[in-house]
């Protein structure tokens, strides 16, 4: 047999070191990620049933109570209209709680959002502080504090107004200031260059570009406000909340009747001319 006649040596292939490494590390990292999905998993899962427990949610209780509720809801038919007049007072009265809340907020947060906001403040030593301090406004919810304006200047809407007013200006100072400082620079800088001070650079450069999301705040923040204003009632702030919680103790289900449907009828109003107003604006 000559060298001719013999059949081809082949040669094995060679193993591929970097794809078996990749493989292995792709292996132990999904047993990895697998292990971090289980124990943020059974974390939630302990949470929940902590919470659960926390919150004594009992459906027995909520199955034997249910004949009741269905009761209570056959009374509410037909409505009571005979003091209609005065819950209209009433829910006006709301209303106008939240329109001069949000208006006193609107008028304090503009100033705090410009010298709160990294880009437009001349102190920039007081932004922390005065982030501080909005956090404090808004992480103190509306009705605790109208209850502590009525332990100050007694029961009635100024009460509610106070609250509105003060817990408003934290959020809303904090989202203008969030808007402040997404606008873009260049606009602030053309204005710069031209010699300007501080002011006018702020009402010719970034007032106009953030107008429009300004606005859109305001008007979010008001429409959720007059939803608040009806809880403020209930701690003697004034307007149709404070008759919502009389017929409730009550259980006059025929004059509650009347009070949800016109709470209903302004939440409705507002909610369709918020939108019609921010689409306007869009």
């Amino acid at each position: 047999m000559t060298a001719t006649d013999r059949p081809p040596v082949t040669t094995p292939p060679s193993p591929d070191f970097a794809a078996i490494l990749r493989a292995e590390r792709c292996r132990r990292g999904g047993l990895g990620r697998l292990l971090r999905q289980g124990f943020w998993g059974l974390l939630l899962a302990a949470i929940l049933v902590a919470s659960t427990r926390t919150a004594e949610v009992s459906l027995p209780e909520l199955w034997a109570g249910l004949p009741r509720l269905s009761e209570w809801l056959t009374r509410f038919w037909p409505p009571d209209l005979s003091e209609l007049p005065s819950f209209l007072a009433a829910t006006w009265e709301t209303l106008a709680i939240a329109i001069v809340g949000t208006g006193a907020a609107i008028a304090v947060a503009g100033p705090l959002a410009w010298l709160s906001a990294r880009n437009t403040t001349p102190l920039p030593w007081l932004v922390p502080p005065l982030r501080g301090v909005l956090n404090l406004l808004r992480g103190i919810d509306t009705a605790i504090f109208a209850l502590f304006f009525v332990s100050v200047v007694g029961l009635g809407p100024f009460a509610g107004v106070l609250g509105v007013a003060f817990h408003t200006t934290g959020s809303m100072a904090k989202l203008y200031a969030e808007v402040l400082e997404t606008i873009p620079p260049e606009p602030v800088e053309a204005i710069d260059a031209t010699g300007s001070d501080r002011l006018r650079t702020f009402a010719f450069a970034v007032l106009p570009e953030a107008l429009p999301g300004l606005v859109g705040i305001g008007l979010y923040l008001w429409e959720f406000n007059v939803r608040s204003s009806v809880i403020l009632g209930i701690v003697g702030a004034g307007g149709i909340g404070y008759e919502l919680l009389v017929s409730l103790k009550l259980l006059d289900f025929s004059r509650l009747a009347t009070i949800l449907l016109l709470i209903l009828g302004m939440v409705t109003l507002i909610d369709w001319l918020s939108a019609y107003l921010r689409r306007r604006l869009s």
